[in-house]
């Protein structure tokens, strides 16, 4: 478990918000290639400045309880701001080249209503977007098998 292995949580000015029961669709590297082609003789230069983290939180608000909406209440107000993420709260923040944590943006989030004849669900999906480039090795830790275990 080279990432963490604990929910995904995320802290606004102070204030850490630990998403329990979710389940994480990372997108650790979004690499960004750029073009130039010269006006001249048309020759195209491809480089790459570095790489963005997108990440979508699914969140299943039926493990709350029959107080499922108090943490949709809790996390929903937070929408469209810029905020600090780790994918797992035993981990580390995601960073920049420069070691330094980088700031995502809560870019959106939707209800999903989960039915069939067995369970009944309420999924919010937060989809949170780096602002910054992003880089693996500043967010590795180090967690035992043990540790996970108990």
């Amino acid at each position: 478990m080279i990432f963490g292995s604990g929910s995904a949580k995320f802290d606004y000015s102070g204030s850490v918000i630990t998403l329990e029961y979710s389940n994480l669709r990372p997108n650790w590297s979004n690499k960004i290639v750029k073009t130039i082609t010269s006006i001249y003789d048309h020759y195209t230069t491809y480089y790459s400045p570095g790489y963005y983290s997108d990440f979508y939180v699914d969140i299943d608000l039926t493990k709350y309880g029959t107080n499922d909406y108090v943490k949709f209440n809790e996390v929903y107000p937070y929408i469209y701001t810029k905020v600090y993420f780790w994918p797992h709260e035993d981990g580390n923040a995601i960073s920049g080249s420069d070691g330094k944590g980088v700031v995502f943006f809560i870019d959106g989030m939707e209800h999903k209503y989960y039915s069939n004849d067995f369970v009944q669900n309420d999924i919010l999906t937060i989809h949170f977007t780096s602002t910054d480039y992003t880089t693996l090795t500043g967010s590795l830790v180090w967690v035992y098998l043990e540790q996970v275990i108990q």
